[in-house]
Formats: structure tokens, C-alpha cells, sequence
């Protein structure tokens, strides 16, 4: 199953790319609708070494509909990466790398 990537600001080119290594690329829209979840999310900052983003924090859930019995650990919470100054090769690279490790968590 492909992994689903959400980016702050959408890039049609980097999108497509991402599309073309076998991703499911959404804009950040996708992430408020009930049940929907992407497993990293992408943003960009001035300062490239900083791992996260105020205002980003995810939850696992915030809303469950019709199920209250849902078990949030089913679904780990979506992966920050800052992907200033990387080609779509690198963010390729690393996004396979850290979702691979996070799965085995």
C-alpha cells in the first residue's frame, strides 16, 4: 500500500515526482477530514535543521465517527520532515528510509 504525503504548501513538480516514486501526494486540506491521515508530512523553513514546526504538532486522531472503540496505535502519528535545500531523489530517500523505521516501531 503507498505511503500518503501531505505537503504545506502543494508543488505540482514535486508532487508528480513524489507520484512517480510510488506516493500518494495530498495538500494539507486532505488532513482535516474526519478519518483521513497521511503518514508524513512535508513542509519547508529557514532554518533546515529544526526537525519541527509550531502549529504541526499531529494528533493520532481528533475525531472518530461512528466508532468509539477505535485504537489510535492502529495508526502512528504522521512523520515531520523539513525538506529545505533537498532534491526529490533525496526527500524520496529519506521518506522511505524514516517510514520504514516508523513501521517497525
Amino acid at each position: 500500500m503507498s505511503k500518503t504525503i501531505a505537503l504545506a504548501h502543494y508543488n505540482h513538480k514535486l508532487a508528480n515526482e513524489l507520484s512517480a516514486h510510488g506516493f500518494r501526494v495530498v495538500d494539507s486540506s486532505h488532513l482535516g477530514r474526519p478519518g483521513q491521515a497521511a503518514d508524513a508530512y512535508l513542509y519547508t523553513s529557514y532554518h533546515p535543521d529544526t526537525d519541527t514546526w509550531a502549529g504541526t504538532q499531529p494528533e493520532h486522531a481528533d475525531i472518530t465517527v461512528g466508532n468509539y472503540h477505535y485504537a489510535v496505535a492502529d495508526h502512528p502519528a504522521t512523520m515531520l520532515l523539513n525538506i529545505t535545500g533537498l532534491t526529490t531523489d533525496q526527500i524520496a530517500d529519506k521518506l522511505r528510509h524514516r517510514l520504514a523505521r516508523c513501521s517497525r516501531l
